[in-house]
């Protein structure tokens, strides 16, 4: 035995060996982590959010039907509060297909571009103040498919 012996080297060295296998191995995890979560979304995920988005302006329409028929009477405005709500119902179920207008194109344009057309007639009844039955049905119709 040498007398400059350093004491816990080979110790030290086996510390070090571990931290660098470490420090490799949450490199190659960062790398696979990067590399596979940073492309476009896929059909499926775009599937999935164009049938959460019409599940919400589905919802929005059942809004909508309560408070316009305790908003509207007659064609007259009878509670404006709930007028103004059912509007903003019509632009919220709206706001949720722009909203996601990259996912609805690609699932069916035609089918999308059909939807915004009924809940613009949908917008366009409630500002006549006019009966929303038939429209309401439209619309549901038109998101439907999305939904199921």
């Amino acid at each position: 035995m040498s007398l400059y012996r350093e004491a816990g080297r080979a110790r030290r060295r086996r510390r070090i060996a571990i931290g660098v296998a470490i420090a490799a191995i949450a490199l190659v995890v960062l790398i696979v982590v990067l590399a596979t979560s940073g492309g476009p979304p896929s059909h499926a995920d775009r599937v999935k959010s164009a049938k959460s988005a019409a599940s919400e302006a589905l919802d929005g329409l059942e809004v909508l039907t309560v408070e316009y028929g305790q908003a509207v009477r007659g064609g007259r405005v009878a509670a404006p509060t709930e007028y103004a709500g059912a509007k903003a119902d019509v632009q919220r179920a709206r706001s949720s297909l722009t909203g996601r207008k990259a996912d609805f194109e690609a699932v069916d344009p035609a089918a999308y571009r059909r939807a915004l057309a009924t809940l613009d007639e949908l917008a366009a009844t409630v500002a006549r103040r006019a009966d929303i039955a038939s429209a309401v049905r439209a619309a549901r119709a038109a998101l439907q498919p999305f939904a199921a």
